[in-house]
């Protein structure tokens, strides 16, 4: 790269993340110099390329069970389609995927004007939204490491099994989609673990009421 003091260096650097998180297609060669064995936009593409496989491989890592249930092929696509739309923001590659079930409500294929709704695309997106509320639990602030009094607590509403399903996939097991029936469920930790409950409507509610804190998705986005 050519770089000739510290105010072009931020630019460059300010440059190179922009094409790096929206690629243009620019010539770069006003930046970046060419070797001998590639011209500057082939070295711009190797950064591009590394860019995206590695959120990629991190989407994948936070949601294990939506790439068992759809196969990694179909999942890439869907993950490449939510990280094209929302470029990540976040500081940590955990919060990559904050607003991946949200996306896929907005954009499900069967959400056209007369078109029948399809369950299995209701399992994904709740199976996707209980991973990332296992991955909040998981990684938030709680009493074990000193941040709190009490453990980080979320409630969903889905519309199968879908902890069930997860926990078949983390042992390594090869389930199959998991029939639908409406479950509320908990999620909690003790001793840096996960611990997940299914609960009656009452106990639902009742921790609603008392930990209204507590993040709570009362429906399928």
């Amino acid at each position: 790269m050519r770089v000739a003091d510290a105010s072009s260096l931020a630019a460059v650097q300010h440059w190179m993340q922009s094409v790096i998180l929206r690629p243009t297609g620019e010539d770069p060669g006003h930046t970046i110099t060419a070797s001998s064995r590639q011209s500057a936009r082939e070295r711009l593409l190797v950064h591009q390329r590394g860019y995206r496989l590695r959120l990629l491989e991190c989407m994948r890592t936070l949601h294990p069970g939506s790439v068992h249930l759809l196969g990694r092929e179909l999942f890439d696509g869907f993950a490449l389609d939510y990280l094209d739309a929302h470029p990540s923001r976040s500081p940590t590659l955990a919060g990559l995927s904050a607003g991946f079930a949200a996306h896929l409500a907005r954009t499900r294929p069967d959400a056209a004007p007369g078109a029948d709704r399809e369950a299995w695309i209701d399992l994904l997106i709740d199976l996707i939204r209980f991973e990332r509320a296992f991955t909040e639990v998981l990684d938030g602030p709680g009493a074990e490491d000193g941040f709190g009094s009490a453990s980080p607590l979320r409630l969903l509403r889905v519309c199968a099994p879908v902890h069930s399903y997860l926990a078949a996939v983390h042992r390594r097991e090869d389930p199959s989609p998991p029939p639908p029936r409406p479950v509320l469920l908990a999620l909690t930790r003790r001793d840096f673990t996960v611990v997940t409950r299914e609960l009656s409507p009452a106990a639902y509610q009742r921790l609603h009421v008392s930990y209204p804190a507590a993040p709570a998705s009362e429906d399928t986005p």
